[in-house]
């Protein structure tokens, strides 16, 4: 007999390769804000090339995480030792070894659910040839296989669709926060190009605006373009995609709570706009994408003596 119904999805096993994809998006974002500082920042021979407040917006996107601890200074010596702590640290902050660690260990527990290239990576040991560059390409290069593995050889199955749907709530996050530490009336050309290189979106905002670096521009790639898969929108967007094809309770055509949710996430940023931008309209969609991750959290996911839910998926 021919069989295409996947089976039923246990609740741990859904919770873990949420939080799956949430720690791969994690890691890929704190690398990507070290890469800039030790790309763009920091050079043997000329020193800082970004403004020193520039650098200020990285580093604080650096420390808020809890990746490294404030540095005493903003000397190149300083930003060396952030970014050594950031990607290597193996005790008390949330560097990228330490995320990489807690995916492994996730990916322990889920061998079934996943490719074994997928389990390679995962097991990989932390890269330590060359400088930090090298390392953190090295990183980079093992995220973006990663992702690669996660699009093209995992079934459309819910259990893609958690991983997937992790990566796109911490993703969305992560801009949002980004966001929030350069949305200024004063921001700078050195503040737009970071900007840029933290979303990768550099060669799709040269494609679109040949006269050079716009705040408004910039912020409306990244912030409101739903074809911009870096951005804001379209990671709000596909949430709501996912949830609506995740299982309901019902069949009253109601929204639950996480749908009903992601829905109005999406409508505020509808009747946002770029001009408009401001840290505390970022700071309302973190909090609102931090409400929902709950709410997604609680319906699905089998904590303490919760009632079990059913509607396809089997809670164990």
């Amino acid at each position: 007999q021919l069989r295409r119904n996947p089976g039923t999805l246990p609740s741990r096993v859904a919770d873990n390769l949420f939080w799956l994809g949430r720690y791969l998006e994690r890691g890929e974002a704190l690398l990507g804000v070290i890469r800039v500082l030790l790309g763009n920042s920091i050079s043997a021979d000329t020193g800082a090339a970004l403004s020193a407040a520039t650098l200020g917006r990285l580093v604080a996107l650096v420390v808020d995480g809890g990746a490294a601890p404030r540095p005493a200074a903003m000397g190149r010596s300083e930003l060396l030792e952030l970014a050594r702590t950031a990607l290597e640290d193996d005790g008390a902050f949330h560097s990228v070894r330490a995320i990489n660690r807690q995916a492994r260990a996730i990916g322990d527990v889920s061998r079934d659910r996943l490719a074994a290239d997928m389990m390679r990576l995962l097991d990989a040991p932390f890269p330590t040839r060359g400088g930090m560059l090298d390392s953190a390409g090295s990183l980079q290069r093992r995220y973006a296989a990663l992702a690669g593995l996660g699009a093209e050889h995992m079934a459309r199955t819910d259990a893609w669709r958690f991983v997937d749907l992790g990566r796109r709530l911490e993703r969305a996050m992560a801009i949002a926060r980004t966001l929030g530490q350069f949305v200024h009336d004063d921001v700078t050309g050195d503040d737009l190009s970071a900007l840029l290189d933290l979303a990768d979106s550099q060669i799709s905002y040269r494609q679109r605006y040949m006269a050079g670096l716009a705040r408004v521009a910039v912020f409306d790639l990244i912030a409101f373009d739903p074809g911009n898969p870096r951005g804001l929108t379209f990671q709000i967007d596909h949430i709501g995609d996912h949830l609506a094809h995740l299982p309901v309770l019902s069949d009253d055509g109601l929204a639950e709570p996480q749908q009903a949710r992601a829905d109005e996430i999406a409508a505020v940023m509808k009747t946002w706009r770029a001009a408009d931008l401001d840290g505390a309209m970022l700071g309302d969609i973190n909090r609102r994408l931090a409400g929902l991750s709950d709410a997604i959290s609680r319906r699905y996911f089998l904590h303490g003596t919760e009632a079990l839910r059913s509607g396809g998926l089997t809670l164990a």
